[in-house]
């Protein structure tokens, strides 16, 4: 139980002055962290995810702890945002749907064959109701069996039949 909750809702401000991000000879996120004699992997986390990829960045350690917070990715230097945004994109990677082809239900699981902004994709949802995460009013992200994330940034600008195939789960 925590005694004090000031420190836990406390926020530590990562800024260029108190953290260093680069990447390894491997090619993996790394930050140093002087102040609290940190030096080590990073992994990046958004608060808001579905509203904004350049602020409110959690920067944590490999069993997942919050090492601080970029509140703003433009206090950082260009190079810096590049490599935070490409590790960004890789994490909350979501191709969009852009016309759902097929959508068949059998054994208490869906499976799609959808067009996207990446090519034609086939993925399988279970519990699809459940799957489903709106993200405002018209937009939505489905979740298949594995955790992957796709799009359908308006429901509402789907085709017909697209619309039609999907309905019955919104």
């Amino acid at each position: 139980m925590i005694d004090n909750v000031g420190s836990a809702t406390e926020l530590f401000r990562l800024m260029p002055e108190n953290c260093r991000l680069y990447l390894s000879e491997k090619g993996l996120l790394r930050v140093s962290i002087p102040q609290k004699e940190y030096e080590g992997r990073a992994f990046l986390a958004l608060a808001f995810p579905f509203e904004t990829k350049v602020e409110y960045i959690a920067v944590q350690n490999e069993a997942k702890e919050e090492l601080g917070m970029i509140v703003s990715l433009s206090d950082f230097d260009s190079e810096t945002g590049t490599l935070v945004e490409a590790e960004l994109k890789k994490k909350y990677f979501a191709p969009k749907i852009l016309r759902i082809t097929k959508l068949q239900e059998k054994y208490g699981s869906t499976f799609w064959d959808c067009e996207t902004d990446h090519g034609p994709l086939s993925f399988t949802v279970k519990d699809t109701h459940r799957s489903f995460l709106r993200a405002g009013e018209d937009r939505i992200f489905v979740v298949d069996h594995n955790g992957c994330r796709y799009e359908i940034e308006s429901i509402s600008g789907l085709d017909k039949k697209s619309h039609s195939k999907i309905e019955l789960y919104l």
